[in-house]
Formats: C-alpha cells, structure tokens, sequence
C-alpha cells in the first residue's frame, strides 16, 4: 500500500511522500540497471535489497546506500511500508515471489520473462486482479528510444505497409547463470533473450499467428534448454519476421542486436553498433536519428512508479506480456516437433 502523509511527528512529510520499494535478486541486472535507475527516480526510495546469497545483498545495499538488506525476500514482503516489489531473480522463481507479493499488498515489476508457463502467468495476473495491485513485466525494448521511435516512425506512415522485419540478439552463452542450461529453469535462448523481440514485434505489428523455429542445443552436451533458434513469425496482420536468437558466440563476442523493418515505401534499421542507431531509407536518401539517450530502463522503472502513484495501467501489462510469452513457448514446440505451431496454444511446453 502507497504511504500516505500522516499528522505524526515522528515522520517528515518528504518520508511518507515517496514510493518506498524493495528489489529481490542482486544479480546482474539488478546491480547494472534496476538499481542505478530506481536511484535516480523522484519520489523514489530504495528500502531494501535481497539475495539468497549474503555477501551480494550486503554488496548492493552498500553499493547503492541502502538501509535494510535480506537473504529471505518473505522478509521484506512483510514489510508494512514497502510499497513496490522489483524482482530482478531467476525465471523459474517468479511466479512464486510475484504471488506472495501481491497477496501481500505489494505492487509488483517483475523482470521479462513473466514464468515458464502459462497457469503460472495466469495465477500470477489473476492475483493482482483480485487485490487490485499494479503488476508490470519488464519488457524494456518498449521503452528503449531507438524501438519507440520505430514505432512512431512506423505508425505514421513513415516506411508504408510493414511487411517484412528481422532481429537478430546474439552474445556469449551467460555461464554467470548457470541455470539457463536447464530448460525447466530458463527456458533457452529464445524464451530468456528473443522475447525481447517477440515482445517489440507484437506491439509494432499485432499477434503471431503461427510460428515456425529450428536450431537447438549446440554448445554444451549437458544443457537441456536450446542456445541457439532462429524462427520465422507470421502474424495475423500478413506480415512476416525472422527472428534469431544465439547464445553459441566466442566468448568476448560483444553483446549485438540488430532490427529491421521494410514496408511498401521504405525501410528502418536500428543497430546497436552504430552511433546513430536508427536509419530510414527511403527513395534515394537514408536519414539517420540520434533518440534521446535516457536508458530504458529508467524510463521503465519510472513509468511503473507513475502508474502507482496515479492508478494508471502499466503499458506491460501482465496479460501483455502472457501473450508474448505464449509466443516463445510455441518456438520451443515447434522445436520440438520439427513442424509450425498455430497459436494460442492449447497445452503447456515446459514441463
């Protein structure tokens, strides 16, 4: 529950103002992005920091000045004053953490993707409805300017009809989580990495009608979970995209991602290797966009703080981001059964 001012001496007025959050997961993502950006957002206090392992809470409460840190998240989601819940720790333990959450009154932003499964999704946004809480999943490319300006760029005409699209993500396998190797936890490359472009795909263009994907375990022989798939998508709209996800890069292979989307009278590029990131080419001429460069995560974290704060729907929302990962499910069938898969789908993938 959002902290309202109280006539109590005992609490200043600039105290019982701000949104008063805990972040569970001081991995990676939280230490790089979740944490610097929240730090930075008005209004905003980070109260609390939780990890299962003690020195990297400890760590990321002292890194980022923060009060109270945890090994046990049910601490902090018994924590009375705590307004927001970011999970930022591995898949397979979000449903968990999210539900407690909610039942516990806390709005919840929880970091893509929502779970591995769909009744998990559902149990997820269906607890939120019932106590009336804000849930978000961090779907950042909706945030990131280069992708929203492609998709102003896009809505306006500005390359005619889209039709056909590509996006390519590729890195080095993660080995600082080593459970992506197991498909139960992590779901592989597509479902953990190219959601981010299934994600951006069905908000440029619509929904996938059917998916076709190849690719598999390449790299290590004790991994269950595919590192590497490139999938065609086609959507109800008629248009069609390539999406390729790889995790089988050299390792000190720098983090690339590439997009690309052509229409009847044009076509968009962003790339991440370039300094002007986002090009239009037209009829002879090419324009180059410098977007603004506030990071997206930032801008992510702060919409979601917004949308408590002003009771607002989260642009990610948890249905939103269900139908995505309903998507990247289908890729791993498809996978599977060697064949396109129709959606929606009808059965669980991950067991």
């Amino acid at each position: 529950m959002i902290s309202f001012i109280l006539l109590n001496a005992d609490f200043s007025i600039e105290r019982m103002s701000k949104i008063r959050v805990a972040v569970i997961g001081c991995g990676f993502i939280a230490n790089a992005e979740h944490l610097p950006s929240l730090k930075q957002i008005k209004d905003v206090e980070v109260a609390a920091v939780v990890d299962i392992i003690e020195e990297r809470a400890r760590k990321a409460a002292e890194t980022f000045k923060v009060d109270k840190w945890y090994t046990d998240y049910t601490k902090v989601i018994e924590m009375k004053d705590i307004d927001v819940i970011d999970i930022c720790t591995p898949t397979y333990t979000h449903c968990e953490i999210a539900v407690a959450a909610l039942k516990s009154s806390k709005h919840v932003v929880c970091e893509k993707p929502i779970a591995l499964r769909l009744k998990d999704a559902d149990e997820m946004i269906n607890t939120a409805k019932k106590k009336g809480l804000k849930f978000m999943v961090a779907h950042c490319l909706r945030f990131w300017p280069e992708y929203v300006r492609v998709k102003e760029l896009v809505e306006s005409g500005a390359i005619g009809e889209p039709r056909i699209a590509r996006a390519y993500r590729q890195s080095s396998f993660p080995m600082w989580a080593p459970w992506h190797k197991k498909l139960e936890l992590g779901g592989g490359v597509f479902v953990d990495m190219s959601i981010h472009d299934v994600d951006f795909l069905r908000w440029l263009l619509g929904e996938v009608e059917e998916i076709y994907a190849q690719g598999g375990v390449l790299l290590y022989k004790d991994s269950t979970a595919p590192d590497y798939v490139h999938a065609l998508l086609k959507f109800k709209s008629g248009a069609i995209a390539y999406v390729e996800g790889s995790w089988i890069m050299p390792e000190g292979f720098p983090f690339t991602t590439y997009f690309e989307i052509a229409g009847t009278e044009g076509l968009l590029t962003v790339d991440n290797h370039y300094t002007a990131s986002l090009k239009v080419f037209k009829k002879n001429s090419c324009v180059d966009f410098i977007p603004q460069t506030e990071d997206a995560y930032f801008l992510e974290l702060k919409h979601f703080i917004e949308c408590v704060k002003e009771d607002k729907e989260p642009l990610v929302s948890g249905e939103e981001a269900k139908k995505t990962l309903e998507v990247v499910l289908a890729a791993l069938k498809s996978l599977k059964e060697g064949k396109p898969v129709k959606l929606p789908l009808s059965e669980e993938v991950i067991p």
